[in-house]
Parts: C-alpha cells; structure tokens; sequence
C-alpha cells in the first residue's frame, strides 16, 4: 500500500549560456499532491510531459527528496523504468542479473531460483547472451525480471511501454496485467498511452502542472477516457 499527503517538490532552474540574462525561478513539479494505492490494485497516472508524474514515481521509490508532505510505503517498492535499462552491454543477461541481485544480498540459491522462476514467466529462453544482442522487447523483459528478482510487494513503473513498438507493447502489457490479477502486485505506473490505462488501471489518476485533478475507477467512468482525459486537462489549463 502507497500512501501520500501534501507531497511537494520544487526545482531551481538556473540560468544558463543560452539564457544567461534570465533570473532564477523555481519550477514546482509538484503541489500538495495527496493519493493512495490500495494493496493489490493497478493504478495509473495519466498527464502530459511536466505533469510531474515521474518526480512522484520517485519521491514514492525514495529516489529524490521531497520538500514537503509525508510518504508510507508498506511493503516495500522496486521501480521500474522503461527508458533505461541500466545492464552491462558486453554481459550475458544471467551474469547482468547475478551482480545485480548480489548488490542487494541475496543468497547464491535464491539468485538461481529466483532467475528460474521469473525467466520462465516472463518467457526469457537464453539468458547467456551479451546484453546488446537482445531485441528490445527482451530487454525489456529482462530488465522487468531484475525488477522482480527483488520479490518487493509493489511495482513502480514509469512510461514501461515508451520506447516499444505497438504489437510489443501490447505483449508487455498482459504481462503486467498477469502481475496485477494473478502474483497480485501493487503496480503504480505513469503513462501518455489512454490504452494502457484502460488495459491495466483498475483506477486513474490525472495529472497536470503539479497537482492529481482526478482520481477514478475504470469501471464508473461513462464517457471514453479520452474525452474524460481530454476535458480535465483542458479545464485546468484554461
């Protein structure tokens, strides 16, 4: 279970060669945001770039400091991104996932069965490959099999399905679906893509400019998201 209330965040922008006349200013990325993620549920948020959708991903996962606001997290969090993938190139995937399991201290048989158990439900065959010669689509299993590796109660995803292409992405989703219905995790994921959300949220929440202008369960909303998402964030800027 995530809990947060009155989280804020800040940024300096400091000027710079191209902008070398300009002030200091500070740029809140986030605004007295409250939420909470109930345990087992899949909650998505929905916003345009700068929402502050990433910052709240990290804050939660203990990645940056907030200013201000409180944070409970019960049951530990790993997160997961799927812009960077962070594994040693020339690396076969197995020799990636060993070093990084040791990191967090794991014993060398639960780093075995752990790279068994998640390869299998993840589909990974061939593990003994150098890192680069994956397609992007295994990358990105493997780099969601290191997340699971840490056996933690909550998922925290941010843009998981960015840099995959349509029929892939579609492929990673039901796998993130098969987390929520059937390992039951908590998953907590930012996303540009409605259909995402729709797939794998059993609730929303959308973000604009700092602050959560709405929170709601997939199933009550009557009209397309993509008309309900479209008029919040055309209200708010207005």
């Amino acid at each position: 279970m995530i809990e947060v209330e009155g989280l804020s965040k800040s940024f300096l922008i400091k000027r710079d060669i191209f902008h070398f006349f300009l002030l200091p200013r500070r740029i809140y990325a986030l605004n007295s945001v409250h939420l909470k993620v109930n345990r087992g549920e899949a909650l998505a948020l929905l916003g345009p770039n700068g929402a502050g959708k990433t910052t709240l991903l990290k804050i939660i996962c203990g990645l940056i400091l907030p200013e201000r606001g409180m944070i409970k997290v019960k049951g530990g969090a790993a997160y997961f991104s799927g812009e960077t993938y962070g594994f040693y190139p020339q690396l076969t995937a197995k020799q990636n996932l060993e070093f990084f399991a040791t990191i967090y201290n794991l014993s060398s048989h639960q780093i075995r069965e752990r790279i068994k158990n998640y390869s299998q439900i993840l589909e990974v065959e061939d593990l003994d490959k150098p890192f680069w010669q994956y397609s992007t689509g295994t990358k990105h299993r493997l780099s969601l099999l290191r997340t699971l590796i840490l056996e933690k109660e909550i998922i925290i995803m941010d843009e998981p399905t960015k840099s995959l292409d349509p029929l892939t992405a579609k492929e990673f989703r039901k796998l993130m679906q098969r987390l929520a219905k059937e390992f039951k995790k908590t998953i907590l994921f930012a996303t540009h893509f409605l259909e995402e959300a729709e797939t794998v949220a059993d609730r929303i929440a959308i973000m604009n400019r700092g602050e959560i202008l709405l929170i709601k369960n997939i199933k009550e909303i009557q009209t397309s998201l993509k008309d309900l998402y479209g008029e919040i964030i055309k209200n708010d800027i207005s």
